[in-house]
């Protein structure tokens, strides 16, 4: 397991957890369990992991608390919140304290898998060639938009976005280089600029699982927004044309 990739599970359930090891050792990852929040940040107080699973509702602080205070001591771990709850509002915080994803529970162990590979891939480290790249004038797609997850995970979101821009001048029909920026629009509270990336992912290439999800999550968060404002009494702008009038469906 020395070249395995450590995955800290974080949930009260002991059924859950021993669901989402089995599925992820499965895979041939590393992984520990924590009950608790304060399981968990003792875990964190002597070990690194790739990846934390963090369940919403737990006992005490729940993930949500445990997310905040890894972000205050500087713990830039990636984290997906895991819930079984309502997750239009969770997933806005959940973004805001930077949360990669935010799953809903029932979880498909395939999915499970494809969301832990695709989180720890844009958290290695870039092998040197790429960085010997970077130095050159000519960057192209694959090394900006490898350039770009990297900084997008850190949260240095100027630097993703000029790669972003670079990958997508290189390519402009990079379907992953639309959507990433639509995550970062995202990531911004520009959920607006956020949809019409997504939507060019989707025009890109209309098969694309992924560009689809986040293209409803957008507008499901917009949906989420529009109706907050009314309900909270903000609502003395008058929505635009392009403001969503319905709820779209659940991802699947």
């Amino acid at each position: 397991m020395s070249d395995a990739h450590r995955i800290l599970i974080v949930d009260d359930e002991p059924n859950i957890r021993q669901t989402f090891r089995t599925a992820l050792e499965s895979a041939g990852h590393g992984v520990a369990e924590a009950a608790d929040v304060a399981e968990a940040l003792a875990y964190f107080g002597e070990h690194v992991a790739d990846l934390a699973l963090i369940d919403l509702r737990m006992p005490g602080e729940g993930g949500m608390g445990l997310l905040r205070r890894l972000r205050e001591a500087g713990d830039l771990t990636p984290v997906v919140i895991v819930s079984a709850h309502g997750m239009v509002p969770d997933a806005v915080q959940a973004m805001r304290l930077g949360a990669i994803d935010v799953l809903q529970k029932p979880i498909d162990p395939d999915a499970l898998r494809c969301v832990a590979a695709e989180v720890i891939d844009r958290h290695a480290p870039a092998p040197a060639p790429v960085e010997a790249a970077l130095d050159a004038e000519d960057v192209g797609e694959e090394v900006a938009l490898s350039r770009a997850k990297r900084a997008l995970n850190r949260r240095e979101f100027d630097e993703a976005e000029g790669f972003l821009r670079r990958a997508i001048d290189a390519h402009p029909a990079s379907g992953e280089a639309h959507n990433l920026l639509g995550v970062l629009h995202t990531m911004r509270g520009d959920l607006e600029a956020a949809r019409r990336s997504f939507r060019m992912a989707r025009f890109i290439d209309a098969n694309d699982p992924t560009a689809r999800n986040n293209l409803i999550r957008c507008e499901e968060l917009l949906t989420y927004g529009s109706s907050r404002r009314e309900l909270e009494g903000l609502a003395d702008a008058t929505p635009d044309d392009d403001t969503p009038t319905g709820r779209p469906g659940h991802r699947p």
